[in-house]
This record gives C-alpha cells, structure tokens and sequence, in this order.
C-alpha cells in the first residue's frame, strides 16, 4: 500500500520521537486544525477573545469578565443563574488548557454532620448525570462543574451558550432533594 506525504510526514516525526502534544492529539482527534480553523475563522485569537466577541455579537451582557495573570491566561466570565427562586453564581473559566469549566456554587456552610450523607447524595448525582460533576469543598461549599472540552481551533461560543439552559434545568430538577439532604436534622 502506497504511503501519502501526509503519512509519511508522520512516520518521521514519530520516528525522531518529535511529535509533539498538540500534533499527538491531533492525530487523535481526527485532525481538527485542519476542520477547525475553516469554521472559526480566528486564528491566532484566544478562545476568551473569541467567547467575548461571541457576548458582543449576541448583546449578551450579564457577564463580568476578569482576565488572571496564571501560566493558562485564564479569563473567568462571573455571572448568577436562578433556579428554583434561588440566586446562585456562576463562572465559566476558560483559558489555554484543553477544558473550559462552566462552575457554580450551589450551596455554602454546609453541617459538618451532614458531610458523610451529602458526599454519598452527591456521588449518586453524578453517577446519574453524566455531563454535571456535583462535590462538597472543605469549606462547606457545593459547587456543580461542567467541563467541556475544547481544542482552540474547536473551541465554540454557542455550545456553553447551550449548556447554560441545560445547567438552570438541572438545578431546577436537583434542588429540592439536595437541599433536603442538606438541611436534614439527623
């Protein structure tokens, strides 16, 4: 079977042991750069720039953004969701890594008798929802993540954009119970 350039360009950068991460999961991932820089049409741009660009575009304007002086360029994006009659705040972290993390602080001071019940109601959660990561911090707080991950020539605006309704639904369907077991007397 004949070997393409392309192919053989890849046997010598595995043969000299000089393939790199990003061409690594490239080669995982099907070849992205190729697909993806077509789509987005902003290469060299940051996927925080291009998720600003995508708020400006839309005239969404309930975020507050903060650009961090961290080794990822992390831009967090601070915001609140209601559900159930309850304010809660919101951030979508995003930043040079592979994963964007839309977070959320659900509850705060919980009773440390109640830690042991809770990890296990929360464990149960996210054995059953696959896309929502719920956890209990050491100060008491429970926060629920969403992780998605994006390469930055795949990175994609409309697709948190998507998930933040999936989010409030969650929330809207968890609430009660989890608070339930947050406050329970024994």
């Amino acid at each position: 079977m004949a070997k393409t350039e392309e192919t053989e360009g890849k046997d010598v950068k595995k043969a000299a042991g000089k393939v790199s991460e990003e061409d690594a999961l490239r080669e995982r991932i099907g070849g992205a750069k190729e697909g993806g820089e077509a789509a987005t049409g902003s290469e060299g741009i940051s996927k925080a720039e291009k998720y600003k660009a995508f708020l400006k575009e839309n005239d969404i304007n309930f975020f507050d953004s903060d650009t961090l002086a961290d080794e990822f360029h992390t831009t967090i994006f601070r915001s609140r969701i209601e559900a159930k009659g309850q304010i809660m705040p919101m951030a979508i972290f995003i930043d040079d890594s592979l994963f964007t993390i839309i977070r959320t602080q659900v509850a705060t001071g919980i009773n440390t008798k109640n830690v042991e019940r809770i990890k296990g109601y929360l464990n149960a959660l996210n054995a059953e929802y696959k896309i929502f990561k719920y956890y209990l911090r050491e100060d008491g707080s429970i926060y629920l993540d969403i992780c998605i991950p994006f390469a930055d020539e795949t990175f994609d605006s409309r697709m948190i954009q998507t998930l933040l309704p999936i989010l409030v639904k969650q929330l809207e369907d968890v609430y009660e119970d989890l608070m339930a077991e947050v406050w329970a007397k024994d």
